[in-house]
């Protein structure tokens, strides 16, 4: 048997779809870049009766969730969007040490 992770557990709980709750968790990511890149602060729930104010000091933070939840949401629809990262690597100098 395949151990669940925590977003089905959650959807489970919550009688929904994983898929459901990351499409969820995208949209409100994504309403709060549209907000941030308009220079305007966005409040997000964050947790059961609290919410949390983001700001433009916050995008960075932002994007990230961003596209972890699109690659989630990719994930679950069992497409890939995440390419190979390659890091170029610079040297000073000759590499056969003329």
């Amino acid at each position: 048997m395949a151990t669940k992770t925590a977003l089905q557990l959650l959807a489970e709980k919550r009688n929904t779809t994983a898929l459901e709750l990351a499409l969820n968790n995208y949209s409100m990511w994504y309403d709060a870049n549209q907000s941030l890149s308009l220079n305007k602060d966005y409040e997000i729930q964050n947790g059961q009766s609290s919410k949390r104010r983001l700001t433009r000091a916050d995008a960075k933070e932002v994007k990230l969730n961003l596209d972890y939840w699109e690659n989630e949401v990719a994930r679950l629809q069992g497409d890939s969007i995440t390419a190979p990262k390659f890091n170029q690597i610079f040297t000073v100098g000759n590499p056969n040490g003329y």
